[in-house]
């Protein structure tokens, strides 16, 4: 483009000057001397033309320069002062750069590895070498731009390290590697602190392990010496309760009134440590040959516990699921809403606590009103709830939570019969069965509601029964 500039412009110069020439009419010796300094001027005027032309260029490529050269003194120095080490492999995965912070990190100096490739002087561990040669091809051969891999490396006085390996390919317009750089991070320190955890998880998880193997064992023999002292207890109990009865048949109208009256408090304190006996015994077979859980009918169970509480009722109505009792002379109801769901359990230990739960209403009941007991069942998302309602005298909120622990009782009358056993009994069978019990207020203000929640068939989440 220059040059035709040029042309174009040294054309029109010479036919726009010849012409104005011509039309002075000059003589031939002065048209001659004329010529010869046209020529001259367009000379000088060129070199002019061209020299600030070539000055120019010539600024431009040194500005250019002196640009290239600072960047790269720049990226010499960001190579040069990484804190991670820096080399770079030809197309055959030979040395052709090896900064500073790789002789530092391996030891070896630039002299000593510059053309050899990562085996020839073994800064591959060996049992690593072949994955490392394996990933590396791999790579190359699927046409990615970098991969990262973590290895371990020697160094230069047999040290073990592992390192993180950041790679990136040169490739040529066709695909092919022309060079790869790699970019070194010793990752030693945090894989020693990565095995140190990782040894301290086992030795905990081994130690959990054996106190959990202790305290089952140390749980079992404590309920086997439970049931085993229970068992034995009993006997004399039993016995000294029988004597009791014998001596208060057949001599009591020859004993003074004292003695009738001591005779009384040995038989009623007998007869709690009986019940206190029995109660233990059946807390510690609570988990004696515990059985997976089943599909259960509730309400088939409900209404045998229903029966069994019926000693001392005065009818039952055949057919119906309400029962009309009379303990006391005191009547009551026990009634079932409708029809119970079925759930996920195990029969004996729901008819242990539906009887214990029935049992507590008769004991607690409020004697200036009939006793009544509501019994209703409902299945939600993953649960199945039984509601029973009783009107008796109620627990206060305060106790609701101790109520369930072992000699706990939710009211403390010398004259109602009890162990404190009964609910932890309960809370305990819900526990082994996936479920729990909690105690809420009675919708009419009067008594309480247990609210017993078990895992419903096809469904054994323990999320669903919060």
């Amino acid at each position: 483009m220059g040059t035709l500039l040029y042309a174009a412009t040294g054309g029109l110069w010479i036919i726009f000057s010849d012409r104005v020439l011509l039309g002075l009419g000059l003589p031939p010796e002065a048209y001659a001397t004329m010529q010869t300094w046209k020529g001259g001027f367009f000379v000088a005027a060129t070199s002019v033309v061209l020299f600030l032309i070539l000055e120019r260029q010539f600024s431009h490529r040194a500005h250019e320069t002196a640009r290239l050269r600072e960047a790269t003194r720049r990226l010499r120095h960001h190579v040069e002062n990484t804190p991670l080490a820096l080399v770079e492999w030809d197309a055959d995965f030979r040395v052709t750069r090896w900064s500073d912070q790789a002789h530092k990190l391996f030891g070896w100096s630039e002299d000593e590895v510059l053309g050899l490739t990562w085996a020839d002087w073994d800064s591959v561990h060996p049992d690593d070498l072949e994955l490392v040669n394996a990933r590396v091809e791999v790579n190359r051969q699927t046409g990615v731009t970098g991969f990262v891999s973590r290895n371990r490396n020697l160094t230069k006085d047999g040290e073990v390290l592992w390192c993180e390996w950041y790679n990136s390919w040169i490739r040529d317009d066709q695909g092919e590697v022309r060079s790869m750089l790699s970019l070194i991070h010793d990752i030693t320190p945090e894989r020693v602190a990565m095995e140190e955890v990782q040894r301290l998880n086992r030795e905990l998880e081994q130690r959990v392990h054996r106190r959990t193997e202790e305290l089952a064992q140390a749980n079992a023999d404590l309920k086997a010496f439970t049931y085993s002292v229970s068992h034995d207890l009993r006997a004399p109990v039993r016995a000294i309760v029988g004597l009791g009865e014998i001596m208060e048949r057949r001599y009591l109208d020859d004993l003074p009134p004292e003695a009738s009256q001591y005779l009384s408090l040995i038989l009623s304190a007998g007869s709690q440590m009986d019940r206190l006996i029995q109660g233990l015994m059946e807390y510690a077979r609570l988990e004696a040959g515990i059985s997976p859980t089943t599909q259960v009918n509730l309400h088939r169970i409900m209404k045998a516990a229903m029966d069994t509480v019926q000693a001392g009722m005065d009818t039952v109505q055949a057919g119906m699921d309400t029962v009309q009792a009379g303990m006391d002379k005191e009547a009551g109801e026990v009634q079932i809403e409708g029809r119970l769901p079925e759930a996920l359990g195990q029969e004996d230990l729901l008819f242990r606590v539906f009887h214990n739960l029935l049992e507590n209403a008769f004991q607690y009941r409020d004697p200036s009103r009939p006793l009544e007991v509501r019994i209703r069942g409902e299945l939600g998302t993953g649960a199945a709830r039984l509601f029973v309602t009783d009107n008796g005298l109620g627990i206060p909120p305060e106790d609701r939570t101790r109520v369930f622990g072992l000699f706990e009782r939710a009211h403390q009358d010398p004259l109602r019969p009890g162990s404190g056993l009964g609910l932890s009994i309960v809370k305990r069978s819900m526990e082994l069965m996936g479920g729990h019990v909690v105690i809420m207020d009675s919708p009419d203000g009067l008594g309480v509601t247990f609210v017993l929640v078990l895992p419903r068939p096809g469904s054994l989440s323990s999320s669903d029964l919060e």
